[in-house]
C-alpha cells in the first residue's frame, strides 16, 4: 500500500476563476474598508436627507415620489405633525428628535476624520448616561406626564446620535484598520 499524503488547507491554492474571483473579492473589501466612513456617511445622509426631501417634493408638486417617501417613514417615525418641523408648509417625515439623531449622526460622522487618530470609544457608562436624558423626556412624554418641547426633542436626540457615533466609530475605524492590514499583507498591496 502506497503512502498517502495529508494535503492541509493551507496548502491547497486556488486556481484559474476562484483564484480571480477571491482576488478581486479581497480588492474589494479592502476599498470597502479603506472608504467604510464614506460609505456610512452617505447611506446615512440619504435616509436622513429623504425625510426632508418629501416635504420639499410635496411643495413643487411632486405628490407622488413624497407620498412613497412619507409611507416609508411612516413604519420608522410615527411623524405626528405637532412633533415635526415644517419645511416649505409641509411637516417632514421624521419627528424632530428623529431628525436630530440622524442628523446628529451624520455631523458626527462627517466631524470623525478630524479626530479619528487620537478618539477613543466612548465608555459604556458614559454612553449610558448620555442617553438618560432622551429615556426620561421621551418616558415622560410617553405616559403622558408632560409633552416633550421642542427643544428637548432636538437636544435628547443629538446627545444620542453623537454618542452612539462616539461609542461605534472608533471600533469600526480599528476593525476595518485591521481589515486592511490583513488583506495588505496577503495580496502585497502598498
Amino acid at each position: 500500500m502506497k503512502n498517502a499524503t495529508v494535503v492541509s488547507r493551507s496548502d491547497k491554492r486556488a486556481t484559474g476563476w476562484t483564484r480571480d474571483l477571491v482576488i478581486f473579492l479581497d480588492r474589494l473589501i479592502y476599498r470597502m474598508a479603506r472608504h467604510w466612513l464614506w460609505m456610512v456617511n452617505g447611506l446615512v445622509a440619504l435616509y436622513a436627507g429623504l425625510p426632508i426631501l418629501a416635504p420639499c417634493l410635496m411643495a413643487v408638486g411632486w405628490r407622488l415620489p413624497s407620498q412613497v417617501i412619507y409611507f416609508v417613514y411612516s413604519f420608522l417615525c410615527h411623524q405626528m405633525p405637532q412633533r415635526s418641523f415644517l419645511i416649505c408648509g409641509y411637516h417632514m417625515a421624521f419627528c424632530q428628535r428623529c431628525t436630530a439623531i440622524y442628523g446628529s449622526v451624520l455631523l458626527g460622522g462627517v466631524l470623525f476624520p478630524l479626530v479619528r487618530c487620537w478618539l477613543k470609544p466612548l465608555p459604556w457608562k458614559l454612553y449610558i448616561a448620555l442617553n438618560v436624558p432622551l429615556a426620561i423626556d421621551g418616558l415622560m412624554q410617553l405616559i403622558g406626564l408632560r409633552e416633550s418641547a421642542p427643544f428637548w426633542r432636538v437636544l435628547t436626540g443629538s446627545l444620542f446620535g453623537l454618542a452612539s457615533v462616539w461609542l461605534c466609530y472608533p471600533y469600526l475605524e480599528q476593525g476595518f484598520a485591521d481589515i486592511r492590514k490583513e488583506i495588505e499583507q496577503k495580496l502585497h498591496l502598498e
